[in-house]
Parts: C-alpha cells; sequence; structure tokens
C-alpha cells in the first residue's frame, strides 16, 4: 500500500482490516479511531506527490508487508529508558513524541545512553500543530491501545521482520557547516544554554546571537555539527538575552564543536536528487518544518511522500534533518 494521505473512513477500514500502520493528521482526523495495530501523532504537513497542509486526511506510513509481528507500548518520562529493551531480535522501533512534554526533554536528553539503543533502528518524529499556532495549541500523540490522544505520552511500535530483511535507518543533513563563521563550545549538556566560548574566549550565547548574528543575518539560524562524521544540526527556539539564554529545539552536548549553518542551501533540489538517488525499499520518510517552510515546498513536487514534523528522531531527538526507514534483503 502506498505510503500517502487517505480519508479517514479509509483508515479506519484499514485499522478493522489488521494493517500496521503510524498515521499522522490533525487533532481532529485522528480523534475517534479504533483499536489496533497503529500509533500515531499530530501534524499537518505532508508530501503527498507535492507538498500540502491537510487538516481532514490521514497520512498513513504502512508496514504491513514486512511485519511478521507487532507489539504496542506507550511510555512517560519515567519509564522511556526502557524504549529500545523492549524490542524484538530483528526489526525496527517506531516512536512518536510531544513536543515539550517531559518525556520529550527526557529522551531528547539520555536517548543515546538507553539500553539496546544501537540493537535496532529506533526512528520516529516528533508531533507538530501548524508552525504559526506553536505555543497555542499543544500537539499530540496516539496509540491504537485505546485511541486517546496524549500530550504528554511517548506512542511506540515495535515491528519484528522475517530473517530474510534488515532494517536501517539513514540520517541525512542537507545543511553544511559555515566554516568562515566561529567555533561554539559548551560547557554542559542541555536544551537551554549561556555560557560558552567563542573562538576559545569565554562568551554568552544570547548577547553572540543578538549582536553579531541577527545583525548580519537578519535573523537567527541553526547552529550544525560533527558528530562522528554525521551532521547535526540545532535549531534556536528562543533567545532571551535579559537571562542571557537561548533555547534549543533539541540539547546541545558539551564539548562538541559547533558553528553557524552555511546559508543559501537550494533544499527542493537537494531532497530530489538524494531521496531518487535511493536504490532500495524506504519504507518510511521523515523530516522536519523548517525544511518544508524553509525550502518553500508547498505546491511543489517532491519524490518521496513523507512526514513534516517538529523534529525527528533517529536514535536521538534531531533537528531539520532527513530520517528514512530502509529494508535490505539478508543475503
Amino acid at each position: 500500500m502506498e505510503n500517502k494521505l487517505y480519508t479517514k473512513q479509509e483508515v479506519i477500514d484499514f485499522i478493522n482490516n489488521g494493517r500496521v500502520m503510524l498515521l499522522t493528521g490533525s487533532d481532529k482526523a485522528l480523534s475517534g479511531l479504533p483499536k489496533g495495530n497503529w500509533i500515531g501523532g499530530t501534524s499537518l504537513y505532508f508530501v503527498d506527490s507535492v507538498g500540502k497542509l491537510d487538516e481532514d486526511k490521514i497520512f498513513v506510513d504502512d508496514f504491513t508487508l514486512v511485519a511478521q509481528s507487532c507489539k504496542l507500548a506507550v511510555y512517560d518520562e519515567k519509564n522511556i529508558q526502557d524504549i529500545a529493551k523492549n524490542g524484538y531480535k530483528n526489526g525496527f522501533v517506531v516512536v512518536t513524541i510531544p513536543i515539550d512534554s517531559q518525556v520529550y526533554y527526557t529522551f531528547a536528553n539520555n536517548a543515546l545512553s538507553y539500553e539496546g539503543m544501537f540493537d535496532n533502528p529506533v526512528v520516529g518524529y516528533v508531533a507538530a500543530t501548524k508552525f504559526e499556532d506553536y505555543g497555542k495549541k499543544i500537539p499530540k500523540t496516539v496509540s491504537g491501545i485505546d485511541g486517546q490522544l496524549s500530550d504528554s505520552l511517548a506512542t511506540v511500535m515495535y515491528i519484528e521482520l522475517p530473517d530474510f530483511l534488515a532494517a536501517r535507518a539513514e540520517i541525512v543533513n542537507f545543511d553544511t557547516i559555515d566554516e568562515n563563521t566561529p567555533t561554539i563550545v559548551f560547557p554542559k549538556d542541555g536544551f537551554v544554554q549561556s555560557d560558552c566560548t567563542i573562538d576559545g574566549k569565554p562568551a554568552n550565547i544570547a548577547d553572540y546571537f543578538e549582536n553579531t548574528v541577527k545583525p548580519r543575518l537578519g535573523g537567527y539560524t541553526q547552529m550544525i555539527t560533527s558528530q562522528n562524521g554525521a551532521l547535526i544540526n540545532r535549531d534556536v527556539k528562543i533567545v532571551d538575552t535579559k537571562k542571557g539564554e537561548v533555547t534549543f529545539f533539541s540539547p546541545v552536548y558539551a564539548g562538541d564543536t559547533y558553528h553557524l549553518v552555511k546559508n543559501g542551501a537550494d533544499y527542493l533540489s537537494m531532497f530530489n536528487n538524494t531521496l531518487s538517488s535511493k536504490r532500495c525499499d524506504v519504507l518510511t520518510c521523515f523530516s522536519c518544518v523548517s525544511y518544508y517552510s524553509g525550502g518553500n515546498f508547498d505546491g511543489r513536487a517532491i519524490c518521496k511522500n513523507g512526514v513534516y514534523a517538529f523534529g525527528e528522531i533517529g536514535y536521538q531527538l534531531l533537528n531539520k534533518t532527513v530520517v528514512t526507514l530502509e529494508i535490505d534483503k539478508v543475503k
């Protein structure tokens, strides 16, 4: 079954037929669905042949053909550390998390240290609203366990693969490091940062963004770092010059070397060139509202359908990244 937008009645029929799915849509679209083999989260940004916002239909990522079996779970901040160790020997894990919830912060700060985190691919997204409604409306997650929308629970689906298949998570960042910008290093992990060093000298990150970055670029931008060769973005959420603090959409890690992102990327071409070159089965594709808006995707064609949300999950919480779940045949 093709991953794309379907009517609510079509999705109800899919659930009743036992299909294994990740469902994404508005609060209204996801409310009142029957119990079944599915989890979900809110967002209104999709690529369904072209980029579009849709409040009535539901985007379906269908895993039925590869799922030998599946099981569902929900976690809060007290037990999210168990997310990976409860999976199958051979399979993958799909998760949706509501932004700004306690489970969101706990997962973001600690995910890479969880037991079994790299035994199977762990992929998913951070539930979203319309970007202009952020802070006014609360994104939700939902599970086929009871069909109840939640602003505090991570919903998780464990999928077992047959022995002749193996899952792989790929992380792609279309941004690059602006080598002409200073190196920024923080002394502690966390979403909220103040003290730092800039080119080795003590500084305040809020002052740097307000007095140096904003006048030069006309606004704030992302920071970027290399983690074992993978480029990871840290999106700026709030710059509070009174408190001397910057809040990010995902946690900054102590000791990592950050730069500013190089501006001027052609995201639409990058998406199509990268995603069209993939030679294996791409089961699902998650990306960020920042790409959607920054690339002016609305109404424009992209070669791979997918969900755009307030963050991606590829073993850890990511921002402004593409995460794909891909399936290979085992030789």
